[in-house]
C-alpha cells in the first residue's frame, strides 16, 4: 500500500510541475492536448461508439474538454460520473453548461441518472495516476472506478472497452496491484494509443 501512495505522490508532483494542479496551466503545459484529443477520437471512432462514459480532467489530469466538444458535434452521447455516498458512481448525460462542483471539487453533471450507467456505453475512458503495459491501472486511492468497473464486469454481459487517459510519462512497465484492481484494455495519451493484451 505504501508503494502505491509513494507512486501517487510522485505522479501528482510531476503533474503540478507540468502546470495543471490549479487549473491555470502555463501556456506550454498542454502542448499535447490536440494530440490527446485526436487519439481519444481515434479510439471512439475505431469502435464506432455512439455512447461513451468519460470524465472531466482536473488537477493536472489530461484535459478531456476538447474531446467532449467533439463528441457533442459528432452526435456521440457522453456520460459523466457523479460521486455517491458509499464510494459508488452514477452517470448522467453531459449537457454543456450543466457541470457543477460535486464531491472532491470535481465537476459533475446535474441531469437525471442514466439507467445502466457506464455499462450502457460501448467505451469507457477512466482517469488514472498511471497504468502499466499489462493493463494494470493505479487510481488515486478512493476506489470509485475499481468498484464501477467490477460492477460492470459482474453484470455478465459484453463489457465496454475501457481505456485509461494519462500522460505518456505515466505509462510504466509495472504498477503495484491488489486483487480488487480492475485492469484496462488500453491507455490513451497525448502521443499514442496503447492496447494491452
Amino acid at each position: 500500500m505504501l508503494e502505491k501512495q509513494q507512486l501517487r505522490r510522485e505522479i501528482q508532483a510531476r503533474r503540478v510541475a507540468r502546470g495543471g494542479a490549479d487549473e491555470t496551466a502555463a501556456p506550454d503545459a498542454h502542448a499535447g492536448r490536440s494530440g490527446l484529443t485526436e487519439n481519444l477520437i481515434a479510439v471512439a471512432t475505431g469502435i464506432g461508439a455512439t455512447r461513451i462514459a468519460c470524465f472531466v480532467g482536473v488537477r493536472g489530469e489530461p484535459d478531456t474538454a476538447e474531446f467532449l466538444a467533439w463528441a457533442r458535434t459528432a452526435g456521440v452521447d457522453v456520460l459523466l460520473p457523479r460521486s455517491l455516498a458509499g464510494g459508488s458512481l452514477e452517470w448522467a448525460l453531459h449537457v454543456p453548461g450543466d457541470l457543477k462542483a460535486g464531491a472532491f471539487g470535481i465537476p459533475e453533471p446535474q441531469g437525471p441518472a442514466i439507467v445502466g450507467g457506464a455499462a450502457s456505453a460501448e467505451l469507457i475512458f477512466v482517469p488514472a495516476a498511471a497504468v502499466d503495459t499489462a493493463g494494470g491501472r493505479l487510481g488515486w486511492g478512493r476506489g470509485f472506478y475499481d468498484r464501477e468497473l467490477a460492477r460492470i464486469a459482474a453484470l455478465g454481459a459484453a463489457s465496454p472497452a475501457v481505456f485509461a487517459v494519462v500522460w505518456e510519462s505515466e505509462v510504466l512497465a509495472a504498477v503495484p496491484r491488489e486483487p480488487h484492481d480492475v485492469p484496462v484494455h488500453g491507455a490513451v495519451t497525448e502521443e499514442t494509443v496503447h492496447h494491452f493484451g
